[in-house]
């Protein structure tokens, strides 16, 4: 979606025109879950950070002023969201629930949700979506979340420097050095299995 329909779009989500609301959401609804999905590895945690943004953006969207920077402003929304329940989270520490049924024992924990594979999926891809979410939990705070923005959100790199209010220059260097670490990371781990 281009600059002047998003403008457009916006004007009547402030006007409260529904469908507009409703076209808007459906545009970056994909975008920011699968940020907040590789962010979190946690489906149910991921829709819900999803909702609290546009829930936030409902609540600022009469004093916001449109410069063609939506894009930015929304996904920073979400990535500070995203930071802010890892911070949570590593202050109130995971939940561990062992449960019995029919003689095996499982060991459920909270942020588990969305973890789970189908049947039908190859182990070894598997294994590869594993060794990624693990290289990428390794990964620097910041180089994660360009990561993320880059190439699970499909946000060009201007937006992305909008996002996190750096130099496009810094962003591109970040990215490629953290592309670097994170091909590291994957070796490291395949040799490790």
């Amino acid at each position: 979606m281009d600059a002047k329909a998003i403008a457009e779009l916006l004007a009547r989500c402030q006007a409260g025109d529904r469908a507009a609301w409703d076209t808007l959401v459906e545009a970056y609804w994909q975008r920011l879950f699968g940020y907040a999905l590789r962010a979190t590895n946690n489906s149910e945690l991921a829709q819900d950070l999803v909702q609290e943004t546009f829930l936030r953006i409902v609540q600022r969207l009469d004093r916001y002023d449109d410069q063609g920077k939506f894009e930015a402003w929304l996904f920073r929304i979400l990535v500070n969201l995203v930071r802010d329940h890892g911070r949570s989270k590593s202050r109130h520490p995971t939940q561990s629930t062992v449960v019995e049924s029919d003689g095996q024992r499982s060991d459920l924990t909270d942020d588990m949700a969305g973890n789970s594979g189908t049947p039908f999926e190859p182990l070894t891809q598997r294994e590869d979506v594993d060794r990624l979410h693990g290289a990428l939990r390794k990964l620097p705070e910041g180089d994660r979340q360009i990561l993320l923005l880059r190439h699970f959100a499909d946000m060009p790199f201007k937006d992305i420097a909008r996002t996190l209010n750096c130099p496009i220059g810094t962003v591109l260097a970040r990215a490629h050095r953290a592309l670097g670490k994170l091909r590291v990371l994957m070796e490291v781990n395949h040799d490790a299995s």
